[in-house]
Parts: structure tokens; sequence; C-alpha cells
């Protein structure tokens, strides 16, 4: 099935970032290689007539379409208000037909990822034209077995968030060892 077939999509607003700004104006330096926010937002832009009409809804997948980095992101309400810069496609999953964690963990899967590489391959500032991304081609299982496979992406990254805590509380106390043999 085509991503045209499951959802709508548009670019992210184009807008500069500024002091005075009130609403969190989400980046590519924003997010790690995986779709996880990664730093502080710490852009934003004015809340007016025009910057509204972006405002992020509940279910929304962010896709980097522009640059070097291919990742997608699920937005939900409880992030807060937040709008797309211009290097995403926004996509406006049908819930009907695809849960949206589940249409960014495939577009964050290698094979997604290495497709839309090639799309843009050639260009200094690769990118993925918005044609190619609606055409790009879906294996959507039941709703209850998307569900599963996103709880178990969840779980999945509250295993790999322990182990790096684990890993940095071996290096601490290795180095807390050494420090007092040698003091």
């Amino acid at each position: 099935m085509k991503l045209s077939h499951v959802g709508q999509c548009h670019f992210g607003l184009y807008a500069k970032p500024t002091s005075s700004g009130n609403i969190p104006y989400l980046q590519a330096k924003h997010f790690d290689d995986w779709g996880h926010v990664s730093t502080p937002i710490d852009t934003c832009i004015p809340s007016n007539g025009k910057t509204r009409d972006h405002l992020l809804e509940d279910g929304d997948v962010l896709l980097a379409g522009k640059g070097l980095r291919r990742f997608a992101w699920t937005y939900t309400e409880d992030f807060g208000p937040a709008i797309a810069s211009s290097i995403f496609f926004v996509i406006k999953p049908d819930p009907s037909r695809v849960v949206p964690q589940f249409l960014a963990l495939l577009l964050n899967l290698p094979e997604s990822r290495s497709h839309f590489q090639t799309l843009g391959a050639g260009s200094s500032v690769p990118s993925i034209r918005k044609s190619e991304l609606l055409n790009f081609a879906l294996e959507l299982p039941p709703l209850p077995d998307q569900e599963r496979m996103v709880r178990l992406k969840e779980l999945h990254d509250q295993d790999l968030q322990l182990s790096h805590k684990i890993i940095d509380a071996k290096r601490n106390l290795f180095e807390a060892m050494v420090k007092k043999l040698i003091s």
C-alpha cells in the first residue's frame, strides 16, 4: 500500500526563529538518528495566524526530508505545542489504517532509510520529493499487530536507556576505584 493511501502529507513551516518566539520550532538538530528528541528545544517562533495554522496535532509523524539524516518521529500532545520546520514532511496518518507510532517505526527501518537516501543521491543537499514520499510502499499488518509492535519498540527503547545507565554507572564506579587507588 502506498503512503498516500494511509495519510496526508505537507511540508513544515519555513520561518526564522526569534528570541521573542513562544512556540517551539522543531529542527533536525533537536533529534538523534533514531527520531528521539535529544536536545532541549532552543528555537521558537512567535504565535500568529500563520504559525498557528502549522501547530502539530496529536499523531502527526515528522520525517526529515532534507539533508543527510533520515529519521521519523511521532508528535503527541503531551510534548506541548510545537511547529515543524520546513526540513520535515508532516504526515497526518489515517488512524483507521495505521498507528502513527508504527508508521514512524516503519520509516525508521534501515530499508526505508536506504530507500530515501537513494532518492536524494547526487545533490549537494539530498531531499525527498513529496511525490516520491507519497509513492513509498508500506506493508501494514492489522491495527492490533501494529499496536503490539509499537509497545515492543517502547520496551526496546526503555531497555536501551537502562543499558546506557548501567554502562555509565559501571564507568563511574571504575573511575572512582582508580582515583581511590592512586590517591
